[in-house]
């Protein structure tokens, strides 16, 4: 019996691991154009996470079979926010059908205590805006969308939440970075 075990085992642990360093169709597609430290496992659940399909032609992603007359793009822009050595990621995604007005919507994952990345925001935005100002080691973001208010989002330590609302004329004395820009720097630092 212990050698059918043995023998069992052999065969299992290999195969587990072989899949566990497969990067799915879907999420080789969603981080196509980005460069990360992210393991095959992490980009896996991560796409998994936002529970998106590929589109007919495989080029896009929709949100389910009934969307899909509606494909979308993805952006994904890694950094490191409280510079903790570990990546999180922004999404950015959609269009009118699956996001309104502001055409695309916005999550974050950062890496939970238990290494598992765990999806924050989730909502219809524009590219976020990272401030200066920070609270338990993360900055505040600003996510815009339609209206002449911006909210900025604050780390609670568990969450980002609403911490406020910056008017237009205010927005502009801020000293703030569009998410993409510091993903940039990132990214061509660990290539």
């Amino acid at each position: 019996m212990t050698k059918y075990i043995v023998l069992l085992c052999a065969f299992v642990v290999p195969v587990f691991s072989a899949a566990q360093n497969t990067v799915s169709e879907g999420a080789r597609l969603f981080f196509a154009n980005t460069a990360s430290k992210l393991s095959a496992a992490e980009k896996n659940a991560i796409y998994t996470q936002l529970g998106f399909l590929l589109s007919a032609d495989k080029k896009q992603f929709i949100l389910d079979k009934e969307s899909a007359d509606f494909p979308f793009d993805v952006l994904v822009y890694p950094t490191d926010l409280n510079k903790d050595g570990k990546e999180e990621v922004f999404v950015q995604y959609g269009n009118a059908y699956t996001s309104g007005q502001s055409g695309s919507s916005i999550v974050l994952f950062i890496q939970d205590k238990t290494g598992n990345y765990k999806q924050h925001l989730g909502f219809p935005g524009l590219t976020p805006e990272v401030l200066t100002t920070t609270n338990q080691g993360y900055p505040d973001l600003i996510i815009g969308g339609p209206g002449f208010a911006y909210p900025v989002w604050r780390w609670n330590g568990n969450a980002y939440n609403l911490h406020r609302q910056v008017k237009e004329a205010d927005l502009l004395k801020l000293k703030r970075t569009p998410v993409e820009v510091l993903s940039k720097a990132y990214t061509k630092a660990i290539q």
